[in-house]
């Protein structure tokens, strides 16, 4: 992985930086009011896309900061990106209505201030089974079963916005290194023998310790 950037990436970085300080008012007005909001979202990601068009960006309200929205910018995983995603935390402006980070880091006790009481609900509402597990590679395949208040009439848009909590709750890192295949169901009547989507890390952090034996095949049942 190269980890220097060139000085022309670096400075469409720092051109983005500028046009988010000018346009600053309004992307606020946007995403807390949906003032003109499919209109300066184009212009966001128009923007954006100069840096690279596979960065995503998040919005979402912070309990240590609740007068701002966080800004995330992350790469999904993908390594190649990592040098253009730490230097957009590097050269981010001080900003009045949002506060820059960069990478999705794992759910955990250290962070959880990072985000929204609502946020973290949603993730704890949300069911999850676990359907297969190749010791091998690591990788895991869930079933994510979804309550009605999160559910959309738009499946889509739902299962999009789901996979997102997915990440939130893992960070991209170990989302790439350990997500196979995610399924959605609706929430059943029974909810029995399932976890917490806010229990996955540490139910993953036991999987990886352990090999395939006749009592791990009872999790499958």
């Amino acid at each position: 992985m190269n980890k220097e950037l060139n000085p022309r990436q670096i400075k469409t970085i720092q051109n983005f930086w500028k046009w988010f300080q000018q346009n600053e008012q309004a992307i606020y007005h946007a995403y807390k009011l949906g003032i003109n909001s499919d209109e300066v979202i184009e212009n966001l990601h128009r923007n954006l896309n100069y840096v690279s068009k596979r960065i995503v960006i998040y919005f979402y309200m912070q309990n240590n900061q609740p007068n701002k929205f966080c800004v995330l910018f992350s790469a999904h995983g993908y390594r190649k990106l990592f040098p253009k995603i730490i230097s957009l935390g590097e050269k981010a402006p001080r900003l009045e209505y949002f506060s820059a980070h960069t990478f999705l880091k794992p759910l955990c006790a250290e962070n959880k201030n990072q985000f929204s009481d609502k946020l973290i609900e949603m993730i704890k509402s949300i069911l999850i089974k676990l359907e297969d597990y190749n010791t091998a590679n690591k990788k895991i395949i869930l079933t994510l079963y979804i309550p009605e208040n999160i559910s959309k009439d738009d499946k889509v848009y739902s299962r999009k916005y789901v996979k997102s909590l997915l990440r939130f709750t893992l960070g991209e890192i170990n989302f790439k290194k350990h997500i196979k295949e995610v399924q959605f169901k609706p929430l059943p009547t029974n909810t029995s023998g399932l976890l917490s989507l806010s229990e996955l890390p540490e139910f993953i952090n036991y999987l990886v310790k352990i090999n395939y034996s006749r009592k791990l095949k009872v999790l499958f049942d």
